[in-house]
């Protein structure tokens, strides 16, 4: 029994020595100049179909690139705690559950980018408190409900060119300036929406 539960031991520092990496995806260890280090996972296998599960736990930057992945599922990332940069782009999504982006508290880049999303769940942006950057560029999103507004105060850079959207509701507008008769700061971060007519409206 100790025998076993020695090599068990022994597996798990390894483990975490050794990250594995999904056998579809590539695993990419980056120096910093400081001599810290970050980890990258680039998954483009077209044969891949759904999100990977080991992904090493240390990752900063995921995509996941024109695969055939369908659908993002409840707590698809929830283990990714030091991700900051989530890429799902020119994918086949169609479906994304309300929890799928749980956990990911660091995360300030969502790119969702050429997929086929009818309907985005807002209330996931909750689990985002420092998302910055929503791209949903070239999706087939109809509308953005009023429920959505609060969900968005925090994103400086919103992408919704290029969907199936009539109009964009008069509240959106009212939490970006100048829209919103607020005062513009020459030192203040900028603010932009892409919206139906893929114009950029900066604030």
């Amino acid at each position: 029994m100790r025998q076993l539960l020695l090599v068990y031991v022994i597996l798990c520092c390894l483990s975490l020595a050794h990250p594995f990496c999904p056998s579809q995806c590539t695993c990419v260890l980056h120096g910093l100049t400081d001599g810290a280090r970050t980890r990258s996972v680039v998954c483009n296998d077209p044969d891949m179909a759904d999100v990977p599960v080991n992904v090493p736990v240390d990752t900063v930057k995921l995509r996941i690139e024109k695969t055939m992945v369908r659908r993002i599922p409840t707590e698809a990332f929830y283990y990714l705690v030091e991700l900051r940069y989530l890429w799902i782009t020119y994918n086949s999504i169609t479906s994304v559950d309300s929890a799928g982006f749980y956990n990911l508290k660091v995360l300030h880049e969502l790119r969702l980018d050429g997929n086929m999303i009818s309907v985005f769940p807002w209330e996931s942006l909750k689990e985002m408190p420092m998302l910055r950057t929503l791209d949903l560029h070239n999706n087939r999103i109809t509308n953005v409900p009023n429920e959505a507004i609060p969900y968005l105060f925090n994103i400086t850079y919103l992408d919704l060119s290029s969907n199936k959207l009539a109009t964009l509701p008069s509240d959106l507008m009212d939490i970006w300036p100048p829209f919103n008769g607020a005062p513009i700061f020459a030192n203040a971060s900028q603010k932009v929406v892409l919206g139906k007519d893929k114009k950029a409206v900066p604030g």
